[in-house]
């Protein structure tokens, strides 16, 4: 950032006096109706909330960049805003000459028309160009929506959107003016092709780069400090940018401005008055009116940042509070929450103590931590099915996988997050039952498919202690599921007959009612799901244990239920019975119960 360049707040009444200069290389207008209403509806929004509030309070709109070209200011970014708010004033001029205030103006490089006609915008002529029509649809928006309004209203919105700082509540702008030598065609291209979008994040940078903002007689310090600012903030931003660590804190799928979570997290404290919540800008107005004090330390308000951000690099560097954490976040609790109650822990241990004990909370809400006991985890568990809805379910089959990993202190395995809120998770039946037959030509098509491939792979002969007879009649089923493939008609009925002979060869008590207790039920990620979900549990198994060898991320419990690891009885290795779901359960409280216990969680 160039050393001359300005960052500050400006109410529109300030720039009623200014002009602008539209160049070559901006494009036309062309916002559109609903983004017209938006505008008009953020500020009405204000206006209304701020009735009650303090005098200084404004809203921010999205910056405008600008470089200095004569007596007029060339328009780098955020032609549309000011043309917008331009046809408002033209709507309101009535209003605004009684006021005695004048509206700004617009000048244009190729489109010398456009001026001219945005100062008398004729209906009639919205089709001679683009242009025109966007306008003339603008204005159309414009009227509409004040129509909608009470007859005065007109009054007390301009008179918020052109007050200055000493009339009361009013409309400002981020006015981010560039140096008079950089090329404002680069500028505008790296704008537009999102490579600096002027979001909190890089409004913020510019803040803390401001020459401005640093003792102006000691050069050399000041440009060591602000090269140090800048190599820190790549850094963090570099961090947050390994989808590991960003959805260990984060449960949203975004690519860019990540460092925002830290500066949010870092601006929770800071003075807000007059800043509404919902303004997509509040946390630069936060450090903008903080960086602005005579008395601010650059340096040491950026050291608060990167103290935030060195907390939560701590946290995932260690790999218990990265689990504690990451299962928080993952069921919706806040950094910035979590945050506070490691400042208010006297100790690491009380920390996760802490931790442990809100995990409790969330996963039996209607329990008390002090009454932890084995026959309470079992209880509780007991209650849980099929029917207690995706949401319960998934947050104690993923604390399941949690505690698992917790409980071997010897390993480095870690839970892949990333993983788990990338991919969509669904909670399936471990066993199938014969009511879940297929019922779409294609999904039994598809069931056929699977059937094939799985028999052709030879499973059972390695994999089982199945008689001749059993070898035997999967073969037979195979030859028949192919024939039917390769039909010209898909015959239904042959379909059926197919189905109930797998499911007697594989699944012999698949008739019984369905077992939907929490025993029988796991984490599949959706594409699996989707492809396996009616399937017999050997055809899940063996698509399981193909996605372990190929390294895909399969959670330990997914894994480790198939492989009927948790089974007392592994002589059928490719049965799922009653007796393997209560298995499976009993586990799941042992693991889950000494979790709560502090197992893995305090050593």
């Amino acid at each position: 950032m160039s050393d001359n360049t300005e960052l500050v707040l400006k109410p529109i009444s300030a720039l009623l006096d200014e002009t602008f200069f539209i160049p070559a290389y901006q494009r036309g207008y062309r916002w559109a109706k609903r983004q017209v209403v938006e505008l008009l509806n953020d500020i009405k929004e204000f206006q209304q909330q701020a009735e009650d509030g303090p005098k200084g309070a404004f809203y921010c709109l999205q910056p405008i960049v600008v470089k200095p070209h004569g007596d007029a200011w060339e328009l780098v970014d955020g032609q549309q805003r000011l043309t917008t708010i331009y046809i408002v004033l033209t709507y309101l001029k009535d209003i605004l000459t009684i006021l005695g205030k004048n509206r700004y103006q617009l000048s244009y490089e190729t489109r010398e028309d456009s001026a001219q006609f945005l100062s008398q915008i004729e209906d009639a002529r919205s089709d001679e160009n683009i242009d025109f029509f966007h306008i003339v649809e603008a204005k159309k928006a414009v009227e509409e929506w004040f129509c909608e309004q009470d007859g005065t209203y007109r009054i007390k919105f301009l008179q918020t959107l052109i007050n200055d700082d000493d009339t009361g509540k009013n409309v400002k702008v981020i006015w981010y003016q560039i140096d008079e030598n950089q090329v404002a065609t680069e500028v505008f291209t790296r704008l537009n092709m999102g490579k600096i979008p002027l979001v909190n994040a890089e409004l913020v940078k510019a803040l803390f780069l401001k020459s401005s903002n640093f003792n102006k007689d000691e050069k050399t310090t000041r440009y060591l400090q602000q090269l140090n600012i800048s190599q820190e903030w790549d850094a963090i931003e570099k961090q947050l940018q390994e989808d590991a660590f960003w959805f260990f804190i984060s449960n949203k799928k975004m690519k860019t401005n990540r460092i925002e979570s830290v500066l949010r997290l870092a601006a929770r404290r800071l003075d807000s008055e007059g800043i509404i919540d919902s303004d997509k800008l509040k946390i630069f107005l936060q450090f903008n009116r903080l960086l602005s004090l005579k008395n601010a330390d650059v340096a040491q308000e950026w050291l608060k940042v990167k103290q935030c951000f060195m907390t939560l690099d701590e946290w995932f560097n260690d790999r218990v509070l990265f689990h504690l954490i990451g299962f928080l976040i993952t069921q919706g609790d806040s950094v910035e929450q979590l945050y506070d109650l490691s400042e208010s822990s006297p100790t690491k241990h009380a920390f996760r103590q802490y931790l442990l004990e809100k995990i409790f909370n969330e996963a039996f809400p209607h329990k008390a931590f002090s009454e932890i006991s084995l026959d309470l985890i079992e209880s509780e568990l007991a209650q849980l099915s099929y029917e207690s809805g995706q949401k319960k379910v998934r947050s104690v089959l993923l604390l399941f996988n949690i505690a698992s990993l917790l409980a071997n202190p010897s390993t480095n395995a870690r839970f892949q997050f990333e993983k788990y809120k990338l991919d969509n998770w669904d909670i399936e039946h471990i066993r199938s039952v014969a009511s879940e037959m297929p019922s779409f030509k294609e999904k039994q098509r598809e069931w056929l498919s699977n059937v094939v491939n799985y028999i052709s792979n030879d499973d059972i002969s390695k994999n089982s202690k199945a008689e001749s007879i059993e070898s035997n009649e999967a073969q037979l089923i195979r030859q028949e599921a192919s024939r039917l493939l390769s039909a010209s008609s898909f015959d239904g009925a042959q379909f059926e007959g197919v189905y109930k002979r797998v499911v007697e060869l594989f699944d012999p008590m698949g008739d019984e009612e369905v077992d939907n207790s929490i025993g029988n039920l796991t984490l599949l990620d959706s594409s699996t799901n989707r492809s396996y979900k009616n399937a017999v549990f050997p055809i899940k198994r063996a698509h399981i244990i193909a996605l372990d060898k190929r390294a895909t991320f399969v959670p330990l419990c997914t894994k480790n239920v198939f492989l009927k690891y948790y089974s007392k009885q592994v002589d059928k290795m490719l049965y799922w019975e009653s007796k393997d779901s209560q298995d499976h359960q009993q586990a799941m409280a042992d693991i889950i119960g000494g979790f709560f216990r502090g197992e893995g969680v305090h050593r």
